[in-house]
């Protein structure tokens, strides 16, 4: 009896991992580089590693595919001066609006390739996977968060001091504070400052393209902001940042902030949005359909992330399970 027991116990095993997608973290640079030298079968990432690393491979879902016109990065801001966050989130919105030009598609091209260090084929086919943007979706919002809480990955918001979910929304997206930049565009208006903030953005991140556009075309400067840029090598970096006040305002992913607001209790607000989609899973070519991702070795960012989300959305839909390898 017991040798059937044991027996039943490993055919369960096996089972669950004929259907496992074995997922281990990488930074999106090392998926690109481990890729190249396949010791991993794929990858989830964002723009522009999705077009570097599908050189060596090829694209097997984009993320609009997966999740249409899902939310990615974010300008977030702590408590500074509203006079400061006003001219920023202007700044933004003028940026968004040049990329946005089928007119300045060179500028914009040219700036892609100085702001990310890759080369112009790179970033043109980059640029077509990106949804530039200026404010969020908060239903999409709202459903990332909801996978975030079923998952088990972020505390209650009674914790943080919110009543209920609703409440923290509204602290946590902040409408109010585009609309009032947005009116001041509309009415063709500068906001004037002579604030002085620190402002922190992912390096070579095309989804933060806006933000360099904002520098390179003197948005930022019309204001009479006074700014100090800051690299960080990912959203938990700058989440970071936020929590010791070495930064003000800044660029990264709706993932990082969401999760470290909650668990760290991080005090920040998104104000913006910088752009919707923009990822893809990228994978060798002996990888045709979902269903060949089984038993291979997949890389994201981080659980909990956007990318990661993606996956689980394509695996659960295909009857597969995302397995820490």
């Amino acid at each position: 009896m017991k040798k059937i027991a044991v027996l039943f116990i490993a055919l369960l095993f096996i089972g669950c991992t004929q259907n496992a997608i074995y997922v281990v973290r990488l930074s999106p640079p090392d998926m690109v580089e481990q890729f190249k030298l396949k010791q991993i079968d794929g990858y989830v990432a964002w723009e522009p590693f999705v077009s570097k690393g599908a050189k060596y491979g090829k694209v097997l879902l984009t993320s609009h595919e997966i999740w249409s016109n899902h939310p990615c990065c974010v300008v977030a801001s702590g408590d500074i001066n509203e006079s400061a966050l006003n001219a920023v989130v202007w700044a933004h919105i003028k940026a968004t609006s040049f990329i946005k030009n089928p007119e300045n598609r060179e500028k914009v091209v040219e700036y892609a390739s100085e702001f990310t260090g890759l080369e112009r084929d790179v970033v043109e086919n980059a640029l077509k996977n990106i949804k530039f943007t200026t404010y969020p979706d908060e239903k999409a919002f709202r459903k990332y968060f909801k996978f975030l809480r079923d998952k088990g990955l972020v505390r209650d918001v009674n914790t943080i001091g919110f009543e209920n979910e609703d409440e923290f929304f509204s602290n946590f997206l902040r409408k109010d504070v585009y609309e009032e930049a947005m009116k001041m565009v509309e009415m063709n208006q500068t906001p004037r400052t002579s604030e002085h903030i620190r402002i922190g953005y992912l390096t070579a991140d095309l989804h933060q393209l806006a933000l360099y556009i904002a520098v390179k075309e003197g948005y930022l400067d019309q204001t009479g902001l006074r700014y100090e840029l800051k690299q960080y090598k990912n959203g938990v970096a700058v989440m970071d940042a936020f929590r010791v006040n070495e930064i003000d305002v800044a660029y990264l992913g709706g993932a990082p902030a969401t999760l470290k607001r909650i668990n760290d209790n991080t005090k920040i607000r998104i104000v913006a949005g910088a752009n919707n989609e923009g990822s893809a899973i990228v994978v060798q070519d002996y990888i045709n359909s979902v269903e060949d991702l089984k038993g291979r070795k997949i890389a994201i960012p981080g659980y909990g992330t956007v990318q990661d989300f993606l996956l689980r959305i394509v695996a659960e839909e295909h009857g597969l399970k995302v397995v820490s390898k």
